[in-house]
């Protein structure tokens, strides 16, 4: 027991040493020291995966930043080295400037809340409280219709109840909204059901080639026929993740005559079935998650 003890401090040690989490103590034993072991191995690997996570996110959100970054310091050094240049032109350019700050800004947000889902699902793998997923959605969709107030969002929305974290939940319900109002057709309408679990959000718009559906929810990839609209990319990678850490599942489908079909999918329990904890607190919070791009 002695050796086993001190082979899981001279780990530990060595973890907090290098910062590198892949070592791992043989158990072998299922008295308390093994239990702890495994227990220890589990931490483990669940800190490598984080980090594992984590680097790819930066390397990805690295290459992402250099197209806008030099797009961006090009226009300011033509203002800079052409003070005299038409007033005309000179707003042109500054439009640019404000449009790709614009951008910047909702990148390095969306990276942030990816990171985010990470690191809380790191340091609070199994917290999960009663949500109210029809109030989350009903605050989701007041703040879609706030910042898209030329789409017509319609909802029928039954009660359903699900264990999880309602502020990341907002967040996932008004991505797929934003989403669907901004892919939408222009004065269009989006159609949002939910029921026993399932939520789906239906656009009119001109859909998804069917060779981009399965890469849809891929952090940073825009579709072809996307690219010219403002966004990040992000926004449906951030969906996925909310959905997985639930235990669900989201995909995307061409919507019977036209437009595309979001269907987000997660474990639904009558109320008696759930945890005891309190109502996740500020629902409201899902009202203003979204950072949409103007309308």
């Amino acid at each position: 027991v002695l050796f086993r003890s001190a082979r899981l401090a001279a780990l530990a040690e060595r973890v907090t040493e290098t910062g590198d989490p892949a070592g791992r103590v043989d158990v072998g034993r299922a008295d308390e020291v093994g239990r702890l072991a495994t227990s220890f191995n589990t931490m483990l690997e669940a800190l490598q995966r984080s980090l594992a996570a984590q680097r790819q996110l930066i390397s990805d959100a690295s290459h992402e930043l250099r197209t806008p970054m030099t797009s961006l310091r090009v226009n300011c050094e033509l203002l800079a080295a052409a003070p005299g240049i038409p007033e005309s032109e000179r707003q042109e350019v500054l439009s640019r400037i404000v449009a790709q700050i614009a951008e910047l800004s909702q990148l390095v947000t969306s990276v942030t809340e990816l990171a985010r889902g990470e690191a809380r699902e790191a340091a609070e793998p199994g917290r999960a409280r009663t949500v109210p997923l029809h109030d989350v959605v009903a605050a989701s969709l007041d703040g879609a219709r706030r910042d898209w107030p030329r789409t017509a969002f319609s909802a029928e929305l039954e009660p359903c109840v699900v264990a999880g974290q309602a502020d990341r939940l907002g967040i996932a319900v008004r991505n797929l909204l934003d989403n669907a109002a901004k892919f939408g057709s222009p004065d269009g309408s989006v159609e949002v059901r939910l029921r026993g679990g399932e939520l789906t959000v239906r656009d009119r718009g001109t859909g998804i080639a069917p060779a981009d559906l399965p890469q849809v929810f891929d952090r940073f990839y825009r579709a072809p026929a996307a690219r010219a609209v403002p966004g990040s990319g992000l926004g449906l990678a951030i969906v996925r993740q909310v959905a997985e850490r639930h235990g669900g599942s989201v995909e995307a489908q061409a919507a019977p005559g036209g437009g595309t079909l979001l269907r987000l999918r997660l474990p639904a329990a009558a109320p008696g079935q759930l945890p005891s904890p309190p109502p996740e607190p500020g629902l409201a919070v899902a009202a203003s998650a979204g950072t949409p791009e103007p309308g």
